[in-house]
């Protein structure tokens, strides 16, 4: 076990000899031996004794440490190093254009494939509009994807594939609130929730990828700006629409969340704080069950990097 997660709820990690133990209302939950280990992340109410934190960086591990809705607070990270490994299977496969080709096909394949499942989970709930036509359509751009011989056909493949999608997305929601997918400022409410579960979703990768030692700048699909996690948003797209898209689907049908939980600023829609404390209430019922999901695809990732083997993204 490389990546160990410690979510109980209050509770501690100490050092017990040369291993750890996790401890709550002082009963030993369990005993956890080093060897093999190289970063624990830690969720809110847990903490970690100094003594513990010294035995993990004399050990070389590094600690992460992540709010329960998958914001990465901080980062203790030994002298020790690690991870080169994996950081030069990636910048090897990045210099490889076939590689990189490869793998940034596979990633919008799975993308759009996800795209296309939501829309035939939820299109018998709605026949006033034609999806067989839209999802015929996306069918053929994904013929044109496995053609492409460059990564900018990719890109381009995947935003004319995007528009078809979200033009079913708006027709599934039962409130026509949503015409068209737009970001920053938020035209609408159902836009403003896609951009604050987009930024929760983000998080969550995030914390996958740094606990696996990767680059998080250097992505396949997304090109290297400063500044930008492009890899970060490599992951997401796999899971935009069957983690966020779906549930926010089902939130707004059930009218979970409604137009009375957000204020109009400045002609962007934005969450009142009651609106803001729900959705993270809602999201932190959900998460937990995703997130072994998302460390299996930063293993997965991982894992066909350093070995060389086709990248086998997430799809439903």
């Amino acid at each position: 076990m490389e990546t160990l997660y410690i979510s109980q709820e209050k509770c501690s990690v100490r050092r017990e000899g040369e291993h750890l133990q996790i401890v709550r209302s002082g009963e030993v939950l369990t005993n956890v031996p080093l060897p093999g280990l190289k970063t624990i992340v830690v969720f809110d109410s847990v903490s970690v004794t100094a003594p513990a934190l010294d035995l993990l960086l004399r050990s070389g591990i590094d600690v992460i440490y992540q709010s329960v809705l998958g914001k990465v607070k901080g980062r203790v990270i030994s002298a020790k190093g690690g991870g080169i490994t994996t950081r030069l299977a990636q910048y090897s496969a990045f210099m490889d254009p076939i590689r990189r080709l490869e793998i940034a096909k596979s990633i919008v394949t799975a993308k759009i494939r996800n795209q296309m499942s939501l829309v035939k989970k939820y299109q018998y709930n709605n026949t006033s509009h034609d999806y067989d036509s839209h999802l015929a359509a996306v069918g053929g751009f994904l013929k044109l994807l496995d053609k492409a011989g460059a990564i900018d056909e990719v890109m381009g493949t995947e935003g004319v594939s995007a528009k078809y999608y979200w033009d079913c997305f708006r027709h599934l929601l039962k409130n026509p609130v949503f015409t068209q997918r737009r970001y920053r400022p938020s035209p609408d409410y159902a836009n403003a929730l896609l951009n604050l579960g987009y930024s929760f979703l983000s998080n969550e990768i995030t914390t996958c990828l740094i606990a696996k030692h990767f680059d998080l700048e250097m992505g396949f699909l997304h090109s290297i700006h400063y500044g930008r996690d492009s890899l970060v948003l490599d992951i997401m797209e796999e899971f935009r629409a069957p983690f966020i898209d779906s549930w926010l689907l089902a939130l707004l049908n059930k009218r979970q969340i409604r137009s009375e939980h957000f204020r109009l600023t400045d002609g962007d829609w934005r969450l009142t704080d009651d609106g803001f404390r729900k959705f993270c209430s809602l999201y932190h019922d959900r998460a937990p069950r995703w997130r072994n999901k998302f460390r299996e695809q930063a293993n997965r990732l991982k894992t066909a990097l350093v070995k060389g083997e086709p990248y086998e993204p997430h799809t439903v």
